[in-house]
């Protein structure tokens, strides 16, 4: 090999080297997103120090062998090979900057999930960026190609001096010793569930580090069996849904047994309940007097997936997959349709994705699976339109089943002219500017201008079923399909889906019904309870709820305690005094206050918890 070949890789290498000590050091900045330092002592920073390290070199370390050595091999010209290397380099430190972002918010790294919800169908409906969102992004990303141009300029300097020569051995072993560290603390960590361990490593995307569970049991260091009494597992993917037939009669606990009653369910996408005031919302409060509001209602998931999914089948997410692989629909819907009931759903967003159409929708002949509209306010008034049109065309030949889902409240994506009840206000969303310290007031008065602009649509359609007179025979469940969170609890969440905290959990739930008693319901209820409820109220199934839900009547005041939240790989159960159970992607057990502050030593029964698993598990055969 030729001295210019040699130099062209020895420069590459100390390029190489400031990569992954730039990539380090973006990874590290991860862990102050959330509240992992707060359980962090000596070992666990040595530890995370060294994972960002080694995590960072193994993703530079491809570019390197794969661009650099080949090219600087077959004896392509310096400049050209700096060029591509800078460019590979830069994507990756963008990627790594964009995933921050998503973790900061979120509290999880982009997946499958992220991806298909910006690539997949309706991506523009869930995702509303202003221009000068786009604009920051923009300048954002050209800071880093310049950062990674200055990288390749630098290495070509360092690589010119004599005692570099001697470097790259000891920077190679140096690396080496990073991981052996890194991999020896994660298998005695990780094993005996040491949280600084545990939390640090969740930090890092895409970072599975080694386990030796059985040779520290071989060596006598660990107990397999009392680890597993912690650890949670899953059912196998058959399903017993219900788990008897289920059986109808006319009991109606709604005064008039030989009439059907319309059903109207009207959804507000990530309804933060602070904003259930006479300021906000007017006209669901005024319908409220004459409603029964259940002031500790609780989703079934911090996002719209698991939300929605446990509102129509009465059981949790855990199952969507199950579900989905059986071709099961909703008990309610197929009992609906079996009573002769017209179902119909009106979404702002499509219901392609989350596929609901498909999960929930199947056997619904002629369902409105999107509605045309270039902005979620154009599509939220349209979908009002469509479904006041409907009703002044019903002629009452046959009850309905109405789904109302409005999504101004999520995308937050409001015109200056819609801007004026809460002031001051941001004119856009612009999550680069949320932290810790972010007062969220001009952010949280947008989302109150944004769930107004529902409720005055939500008016309309509560005003036609009152020129109508189809109150007298029609039950209205107002509602969200999870919270929607703006750091209450001052931990730098923000938004949903990123924990199990009342905020993203929480929703409002106002039910009305003829002849209900108005009033306050001062007990929690849970998405669960909906299906059941309309079931044997409405529907005149004699079944426990049991039988096919993990919830009971709303008129139910028993306690409902470890309430399940979220989807098969991330869920968690909040107990009856808020205290958060979650299992994580990886398997660990991470066990919080109501405020989101880790509990060390949760005194956690492996009795109750073997219960709590067996309940969540009896819909699998």
């Amino acid at each position: 090999m030729t001295t210019e070949r040699k130099d062209n890789i020895k420069q590459g290498f100390v390029y190489y080297v400031l990569s992954t000590l730039t990539l380090a050091i973006i990874f590290f900045s991860y862990i102050f997103n959330g509240q992992s330092t707060e359980v962090m002592d000596c070992v666990g920073w040595i530890y995370f120090v060294s994972s960002c390290i080694t995590h960072a070199a193994l993703f530079t370390l491809v570019p390197f062998l794969i661009l650099q050595v080949p090219l600087a091999a077959v004896g392509c010209r310096q400049w050209i090979t700096r060029t591509i290397l800078s460019i590979v380099y830069a994507l990756l430190f963008i990627v790594a900057v964009v995933n921050s972002y998503v973790y900061g918010i979120y509290h999880f790294h982009i997946n499958g999930l992220v991806l298909e919800m910006l690539t997949g169908p309706g991506a523009s409906e869930i995702f509303v960026f202003s221009v000068w969102a786009y604009m920051k992004a923009i300048g954002l990303a050209l800071s880093f190609v310049l950062l990674s141009i200055g990288l390749a300029f630098i290495a070509k300097f360092i690589s010119k001096r004599l005692i570099i020569r001697h470097l790259n051995r000891n920077i190679l072993l140096t690396l080496l010793s990073f991981v052996l560290l890194s991999q020896g603390i994660h298998i005695y960590g990780g094993a005996t569930m040491q949280s600084s361990i545990i939390e640090s490593t969740d930090v890092l995307p895409y970072y599975f580090p080694l386990r030796a569970n059985k040779l520290l049991e071989k060596l006598g260091l660990i107990s397999i069996e009392k680890i597993n009494q912690i650890q949670l597992k899953g059912g196998v993917n058959k399903l017993r849904y219900p788990l008897e037939l289920l059986k109808t009669g006319r009991i109606d606990h709604l005064g008039k047994p030989n009439e059907k009653y319309n059903i109207v369910i009207l959804c507000i996408d990530s309804w933060n309940p602070r904003t259930l005031t006479r300021e906000c919302t007017p006209n669901i409060c005024a319908f409220a007097d004459h409603a029964e509001t259940f002031t500790k209602h609780l989703s079934s998931s911090n996002a719209t997936s698991g939300g929605i999914f446990g509102m129509f089948t009465g059981i949790s997410a855990y199952y969507w997959k199950s579900f989905e692989s059986s071709c099961m629909q909703p008990l309610l819907i197929k009992q609906l349709l079996k009573e002769g009931y017209h179902v119909q759903t009106y979404p702002s967003a499509t219901l392609e994705y989350p596929p609901f159409a498909k999960m929930l929708f199947r056997d619904v002949k002629g369902l409105n699976v999107s509605t045309p509209g270039k902005t979620t306010i154009e599509r939220d008034n349209r979908i009002t339109h469509n479904f006041i049109a409907d009703i002044d065309k019903y002629d009452g030949k046959k009850p309905f089943f109405a789904f109302v889902f409005y999504d101004i409240a999520h995308n937050m994506d409001l015109p200056k002219s819609k801007q004026y009840r809460f002031k001051p206000c941001w004119e856009y969303v612009d999550y680069m500017k949320l932290n810790n310290d972010t007062d969220p007031t001009p952010f949280f008065n947008l989302y109150k201008n944004s769930v107004a602009e529902a409720d005055s649509l939500i008016g309309l359609t509560l005003n036609k079923l009152r020129e109508k007179d189809l109150l007298r025979n029609t039950v209205v469940i107002i509602t969200g399909d999870h919270g929607q969170e703006f750091n209450e609890n001052h931990n730098n969440y923000w938004g949903h889906a990123s924990n199990y905290s009342l905020f993203q959990v929480g929703t409002p739930l106002i039910y009305y019904y003829p002849g209900c008693k108005p009033g306050k319901r001062n007990y929690r209820t849970t998405h669960y309870d909906i299906s059941p409820t309309l079931m044997h109220s409405v529907l005149g199934v004699t079944n426990p709820p049991s039988d096919y839900s993990m919830g009971t009547y709303l008129d139910d005041s028993s306690p409902r305690d470890w309430h399940l939240v979220g989807h098969e790989l991330y869920y968690a159960f909040i107990r009856s005094d808020g205290t958060i159970i979650e299992k994580q992607g990886a398997g660990n057990l991470k066990i919080m206050d109501p405020k989101m502050h880790v509990i060390p030593n949760y005194p956690l029964k492996p009795k109750d918890l073997q219960a709590v698993i067996q309940k969540m598990n009896r819909f699998y055969k």
